[in-house]
């Protein structure tokens, strides 16, 4: 249950300012309200999810505190996938990595949000998992858990197309062996969305 719960939330399902509660999950996922419950709290744990009133669950207040220290960690823990993964791409990688940026482009023409939020998860993660470390992987999974549904708040900034030529670069990178332009290409796309999201908090 907590994955199929994470997996709810790194794809968009669960955006700022929506509710949910217990009883609908329990009904949407078709088990009982216990393992639901115990999900949730280790979603609380990490600071995933939160108690909004009474039986409500919601994403949390992102603070400018928390913004700034989840930031640093993903600079420096998703650069080092980032080059891991450099060191290991393979036609089937770059054939599959070219899918999932003509989702985002896709999302990008649509100007959905929860496909973008979706298809943004897809596209970071093939690279991360590309890494060959899941020790490596599951860290990065629980700084997504917390950040990722702040995503849909940059929809109406135009980071959607600005973030898309961050993901063009580091597509392109990959392509021509260049890991430091990989990396590069990581750091203005985390830096870029930090930066719009310091001024909507």
């Amino acid at each position: 249950m907590f994955r199929r719960l994470s997996g709810l939330i790194l794809e968009g399902g669960i955006a700022p300012g929506e509710s949910i509660t217990v009883a609908s999950l329990a009904e949407a996922f078709d088990v009982s309200p216990m393992p639901v419950r115990e999900a949730l709290v280790r979603l609380q744990a990490i600071g995933a999810l939160t108690v909004v009133s009474g039986r409500t669950i919601g994403i949390p207040k992102l603070t400018r505190a928390r913004l700034d220290d989840l930031t640093r960690v993903r600079l420096e823990v998703e650069t080092t996938a980032v080059r891991w993964a450099g060191n290991l791409v393979n036609p089937e990688f770059l054939g599959d990595l070219a899918s999932n940026l003509e989702r985002l482009r896709e999302a990008e023409r649509t100007a959905d949000a929860k496909l973008y939020v979706g298809a943004n998860h897809d596209f970071h993660f093939h690279v991360y998992r590309a890494a060959g470390s899941p020790v490596l992987t599951g860290m990065i999974e629980v700084l997504w858990l917390q950040i990722s549904p702040y995503f849909h708040l940059l929809r109406g900034s135009g980071n959607f197309h600005i973030s898309n030529e961050r993901h063009e670069e580091l597509f392109e990178a990959f392509k021509g062996a260049n890991v430091d332009r990989a990396v590069n290409a990581l750091q203005a796309d985390i830096t870029g969305a930090y930066r719009v999201l310091c001024d909507l908090i």
